[in-house]
This record gives structure tokens, C-alpha cells and sequence, in this order.
């Protein structure tokens, strides 16, 4: 079984996937910041020429990173709780860079072909549930204010508009797997305990006419995964 987590920047995905990896035993993937990725570096250090020169490089090595990791996550078995899909990487943000013209047409068509036929993988395989974290677009504006990171607060809030409405329009039209919509303003994992029996109450509710009794059992006094779970930066 994978639970999938999406949302904006500042929704709360990795704070979800921790608690429900908790709360459930679920095995962790959390999104990394890929450090050692050699065209971040290039694609942001000479404005929009820069973006236009390294924008598919960029962009390709998060698509075959990503993979390799669905692909280790899918050798390892069990079920995992996923900060960010793979379907962001290329319906959202890659294709945003085609919106603003830092991908040409061609470019756009290789990326975009490889890509799906990558959906094709094993690794693709869609997730059991996906969690979409939302809030209008103010929330997550102030969220990301306040968590203080200088590349976030460097973007502006025209940066976030356009990956807001990006997120919205997906979202609309995703069908790959079932979906529960959470409103982050309705929750507050960090100051109230009883928020994430809550919340997994509402994932239960989802998953359990689909899933042997096994596949999701709760672990209410767990503070971390249950015995055998595991941990994984994707």
C-alpha cells in the first residue's frame, strides 16, 4: 500500500507523512532536498537565460531520481506514506517552466514523452490514496513567511500564485487514484494531539473497504513506526 501526499509548498506534507507514519507503522519516504543535484546550482545562478539553458537538465534528473526512488520503495514492499508524487515533478512543475517559456516546445515534447511512458514502470504504479493538502492561496502564503527558508521568501508571492493555480487546476483534473481533499486550515497537528486520530479516522474511512484488515493497522500509542517500518529520503 502507498498513501501519496500533495500539496503546495507550506501545506504541511511532511508534517502529514511523519504522523501518519506513526500513527499506522507505514514505512516514511520523505521528499529530499537534493543536494547533490549538479544543475540546481546552474539553472538558478544566471537568471532566465540560466533557467532557459539548464531548465531540461533540471529537470530530467528530478524525473530519473524520483523513479529510482519509486523503484527502490517498490523493491523494499511494505507500505509507505509518500511526501510529494511523482506526478508533481512533471504535471506541475516541470510543465510550469514550459508555461513560462523557460522549456521550449521541443524540449516540452521529450520531456513529456519520456515521461509518460515512465508512468508505464512498475515503479508507476498509481498510490491506494492520495492526500491533497489546500488552503487558499493567503494561508499558504503566510505559512511559507513563517517558516523562515531565504529561497522561499526570495520568490514572491507572484511565484506562489502561479504554482497555486497550477496545483488547483491538476488537482481538478487528477483521476489516477482516489483522492481526500484535506483543508490544512481545519487541523493543527503541531498544537493539537487529537488532530491526527482525527485525520486517521478520515484515512481509515477511505481505505478500508479496499484493503485486507492488515494493511492499515492503527498503532494509537506508537510515538514512532511500528517494529519492521522504515525510513526513506526520496
Amino acid at each position: 500500500m502507498l498513501l501519496g501526499i500533495a500539496g503546495m509548498v507550506g501545506s504541511g506534507k511532511s508534517t502529514l507523512a511523519r504522523a501518519l507514519a506513526s500513527r499506522f507503522g507505514l514505512q516514511l519516504a520523505l521528499e529530499s532536498v537534493d543536494a547533490e543535484n549538479p544543475w540546481l546550482a546552474r539553472f538558478y545562478d544566471g537568471g532566465e537565460e540560466s533557467m532557459r539553458r539548464w531548465g531540461l537538465h533540471l529537470q530530467l534528473h528530478f524525473l530519473a531520481t524520483r523513479f529510482e526512488s519509486m523503484r527502490r520503495i517498490r523493491a523494499r514492499g511494505g507500505s509507505w506514506v509518500l511526501d510529494r508524487t511523482w506526478y508533481e515533478d512533471a504535471e506541475i512543475f516541470a510543465r510550469g517552466l514550459y508555461e513560462q517559456g523557460l522549456l521550449s516546445t521541443s524540449e516540452w515534447e521529450l520531456y513529456s514523452g519520456l515521461y509518460g511512458e515512465l508512468l508505464h514502470s512498475p515503479a508507476a504504479r498509481p498510490p491506494t490514496l492520495l492526500l491533497y493538502l489546500h488552503a487558499p492561496l493567503e494561508t499558504i502564503v503566510g505559512r511559507i513567511a513563517s517558516r523562515g527558508r531565504p529561497s522561499e521568501q526570495e520568490a514572491g508571492v507572484a511565484y506562489w500564485r502561479a504554482l497555486h493555480g497550477r496545483y488547483e487546476r491538476w488537482i481538478r483534473d487528477f483521476r489516477r487514484c482516489p483522492v481526500l481533499a484535506l483543508d490544512v486550515r481545519e487541523y493543527d497537528l503541531l498544537g493539537d494531539p487529537r488532530a491526527v486520530d482525527a485525520l486517521a479516522e478520515r484515512v481509515r474511512m477511505h481505505l478500508e473497504p479496499n484493503l485486507p484488515q492488515t494493511d492499515l493497522w492503527p498503532a494509537r500509542h506508537a510515538a514512532q513506526p511500528a517494529p519492521g517500518a522504515g525510513s526513506l529520503t526520496i
